[in-house]
């Protein structure tokens, strides 16, 4: 597929191009955006092809325009953002992970203009652009740039009161527990004792959260801390959260997990936590 996808951007052919990548798999289209950056004659061409890309009915298409825009970005990073903007809020959940993709590969490029961006962002009225934002400080946490840590939790901070079911379920298990835990763990799990003092539910849901995804295990015993205090909350769509974490938790590390939920079978405050979770363990 590599090389139709050369012959036909040499030839200029895009219309051609748009039918050959409706059937190609994610590297493909990776490969293909790669191409067009490739032969495009500068940024401003770039940014013209991206929006001819984003004009097209085919979901893919608009993917390959959210592949174009980082580099576009240099030359008019207003013309950029406003195209990004649209993409983020576009009707295909795949066009919108796409953008979000990009929105993290401009907050690696432009950490301090993005940032602006990006918290604008979390005040629009659609929870898919608010998604978006989560998703950028995912990819950019992947950076492990240490300076990076606390400006990154600070950008999602406002929106751990978001309850929407897509932007949560981004946030807690994956953004916080997935990347910034794992990445940063000390400065995330200091932010985590601080958001965990909250009375409101969604935030401590994606506390809770957190610790069900990769960086979890790592992190048992501190996790316990937090975990211990949560579990005595009477809310339960808080303590659903903590028995999530904790079957998670156990089966990772049982040694410690089951021992600990054991003792809150014999804590009535605690005991429906233990319960819940030992039906996976």
């Amino acid at each position: 597929m590599h090389e139709a996808i050369d012959r036909v951007i040499e030839a200029g052919q895009f219309e051609a191009l748009a039918e050959i990548l409706e059937t190609a798999r994610t590297p493909e289209v990776r490969y293909a955006i790669k191409q067009i950056a490739r032969f495009a004659d500068g940024d401003e061409v770039l940014l013209e092809q991206a929006v001819g890309w984003a004009k097209r009915p085919e979901a893919v298409s608009r993917q390959v325009a959210c592949g174009l825009l980082p580099e576009s970005y240099r030359h008019d990073s207003v013309g950029t953002i406003s195209l990004l903007l649209r993409l983020a809020d576009d009707s295909d959940w795949t066009v919108r992970e796409s953008a979000g993709d990009a929105c993290g590969r401009l907050l690696r490029k432009d950490f301090t203009g993005m940032m602006e961006v990006l918290r604008e962002w979390r005040e629009h009225p659609s929870e898919n652009v608010r998604k978006a934002v989560v998703i950028a400080a995912m990819k950019a946490a992947k950076t492990r740039r240490l300076e990076w840590a606390e400006p990154l939790l600070k950008l999602i901070e406002p929106l751990l009161f978001d309850r929407h079911p897509h932007l949560r379920r981004n946030l807690g298990p994956l953004a916080l527990g997935g990347a910034l835990l794992f990445y940063y763990p000390d400065m995330t799990f200091e932010y985590l004792v601080k958001w965990s003092t909250s009375n409101d539910e969604q935030v401590l849901w994606n506390v809770a959260m957190a610790f069900s995804a990769s960086a979890g295990p790592l992190l048992v015993k501190k996790a316990l801390i937090i975990l211990r205090k949560l579990s005595l909350d009477e809310r339960r769509y808080v303590w659903r959260a903590v028995a999530a974490a904790m079957w998670k938790l156990g089966r990772k590390k049982p040694e410690i997990v089951r021992p600990e939920l054991t003792r809150w079978l014999e804590d009535e405050r605690r005991v429906n936590v233990a319960r819940e979770a030992l039906k996976y363990l």
